[in-house]
């Protein structure tokens, strides 16, 4: 028998990262991320907490889970854009991909999306990846334009797109009900009225 208590019979039982989310960001949600321990994760979902560790090696883990795949549409999307069409509709677009998440997901994302807005000490978990598609996004906008990188006008119309759709995914978070958080982002991206060729207007 394990040390730990744990006894293995027969083939190891499988655990389901997506389902261990849900189940922990329910309990930051209703009851707020510092009241809850990751002891108090490991018995809701029904797993031990040696591996709950192992998926998720701190608390603030299990909330930025789907950032990387949001990350991965977005990036994948910028990058099937036609080579001619103009940046702020490739990023329009892009966004709109990036924002449709799977079915599968929408609930875990709403609930992570809340958790992130009551908890700004999280952010510091996510900057890098936040600053990584910044990044991506000034470099497309340039390259297109035909500016520097560190053009003022550039890096300042990729944050406010980036600012946009950070925005409009809390915003369907907390109060979007049925709408789809693709077409949410959509909807916001538009109030811009830029095609981030000229001057914002």
């Amino acid at each position: 028998m394990s040390s730990t208590g744990e006894r293995p019979t027969g083939r190891p039982r499988t655990i389901d990262p997506d389902r261990v989310s849900l189940v922990a960001l329910r309990l930051f949600d209703d009851r707020g991320f510092d009241a809850v321990s990751m002891d108090d994760v490991a018995s809701a979902a029904e797993v031990s907490r040696r591996s709950l560790f192992r998926l998720f090696p701190t608390k603030a883990a299990l909330v930025w889970g789907g950032l990387d795949e949001f990350a991965d549409r977005f990036t994948r999307a910028l990058a099937d854009r036609p080579a001619d069409e103009d940046a702020w509709v490739a990023l329009h677009a892009a966004y709109r991909a990036g924002a449709a998440f799977p079915p599968s997901v929408v609930e875990v994302t709403r609930h992570r999306l809340r958790v992130i807005r009551e908890n700004p000490s999280l952010d510091q978990l996510g900057a890098p990846t936040v600053a990584a598609l910044t990044d991506t996004i000034v470099a497309f906008v340039a390259d297109r334009s035909g500016t520097p990188a560190d053009d003022l006008a550039t890096t300042v119309r990729a944050n406010a797109v980036t600012a946009a759709a950070s925005a409009a995914l809390t915003w369907w978070a907390l109060h979007g009900g049925d709408a789809a958080p693709e077409d949410v982002v959509d909807r916001a991206l538009g109030l811009l009225r830029t095609d981030l060729g000229r001057p914002l207007s």
